[in-house]
């Protein structure tokens, strides 16, 4: 195949195109695409290789070409210049009768090549569509040369190139339309990460940072006040009162749960009993609490389950806590002596810590253990 050739046979078909010496489909036949066919290395002179009104299921598409006498390889349908929509299916049902691996739709300005067998509309199964006065003439050349040289759909490569490509772009066309799901899922369940970013962001610009509930709330649109009624947690709450080694016996954590000050419509759940808490994050350390005094591995265990992608919600220290924030170290509280909890979190986050703890405990969450609202 002559490149330099074909460039400039395209340059040529180029001007007359924007000159409309291409009156019907008759001039677009033999004064596009055969030319066209025959610089790609077919023998356009050979009746076998290159069959005009080719017979199909009854009816006659413009060229059937033929590597081997038995079935055409490529089926072409032309029509005259701006004359192509519609076409598309009148060459579907030729293929489908034939069983052709690829095809080509053209009016020797657009050039569609599809394959039959995929799935989807016409335009999915569209594996390239050139438009040879938009693109560059180096990229017709390609793209040609690509999908309809001969000696490339003697070789078969022709056809498995084609079937590459509409293999990548299903995929992209998969994951198109799959983004907009993926974006509503990310906002209606915000990743940890995704509410640091925006709090930095938020805090770089105005140099105030909101809360996680905010940015939370933001995400899901949603009032932060109903967003907390709606979990039945509060906005906030941040535990101030210190650890002490009496915590740490079961039947202490349990009792100083029971004499806790019911506030802000807090409970939760240990071994199926109801206590108040102070508030969710004083209900969550209560719980961690006492699932460690009753397993001196429970904290390790659940420390790999809780680990954020920035932080870790369950650490040895205040800097392994927020590695990436040393900003955010103080608000990592000492759960008990050793081992210091995440409290700069969101609603949603704390809910999830508990239903680790239930997995590394082995316990039944929402029955067992829970952190929930009083009725």
């Amino acid at each position: 195949m002559d490149t330099h050739k074909l460039r400039e046979l395209l340059d040529t078909i180029r001007q007359k195109l924007a000159q409309g010496r291409y009156p019907n489909e008759t001039a677009v036949r033999e004064a596009i695409v055969l030319p066209v066919l025959q610089l790609l290395g077919w023998d356009i002179l050979d009746p076998f290789a290159v069959r005009r009104e080719y017979p199909v299921g009854g009816r006659k598409v413009d060229y059937g070409l033929f590597v081997h006498p038995s079935a055409p390889d490529l089926l072409i349908e032309v029509k005259a210049v701006g004359l192509i929509v519609g076409g598309d299916k009148q060459l579907f049902e030729y293929a489908f009768h034939e069983g052709v691996p690829m095809v080509l739709l053209t009016d020797g300005k657009e050039w569609s090549f599809y394959l039959p067998a995929g799935q989807g509309s016409y335009d999915d199964r569209r594996v390239y569509k050139l438009d040879i006065l938009e693109r560059d003439p180096t990229e017709c050349c390609r793209a040609l040369s690509r999908y309809l040289a001969f000696e490339r759909v003697r070789q078969k490569e022709a056809i498995a190139d084609a079937r590459s490509d509409y293999e990548t772009a299903a995929r992209e066309r998969t994951a198109a339309d799959t983004l907009q799901a993926a974006w509503r899922k990310l906002v209606e369940e915000p990743d940890g990460l995704l509410i640091d970013l925006l709090v930095e962001k938020t805090q770089a610009l105005c140099g105030y940072a909101p809360t996680r509930e905010q940015v939370e709330a933001f995400l899901t649109g949603t009032n932060p006040t109903r967003l907390a009624q709606a979990r039945q947690l509060p906005a906030r709450g941040v535990a101030s009162e210190p650890n002490r080694p009496d915590l740490l016996r079961p039947e202490t954590v349990a009792a100083s749960i029971g004499s806790a000050r019911p506030g802000r419509g807090i409970q939760i759940l240990l071994d199926g009993r109801k206590h108040d808490a102070k508030d969710a994050i004083s209900g969550l350390k209560q719980i961690l609490c006492y699932l460690a005094a009753k397993d001196a591995t429970f904290l390790e265990r659940l420390e790999v389950r809780a680990r954020g992608r920035s932080r870790n919600h369950i650490a040895r220290s205040r800097e392994d806590v927020y590695p990436e924030r040393p900003d955010l170290i103080e608000s990592a509280v000492e759960l008990v002596p050793g081992w210091f909890l995440d409290t700069n979190i969101s609603n949603r986050e704390k809910l999830k810590i508990v239903q680790h703890a239930c997995d590394v405990a082995g316990l039944r969450h929402g029955r067992d253990i829970d952190l929930i609202a009083s009725l």
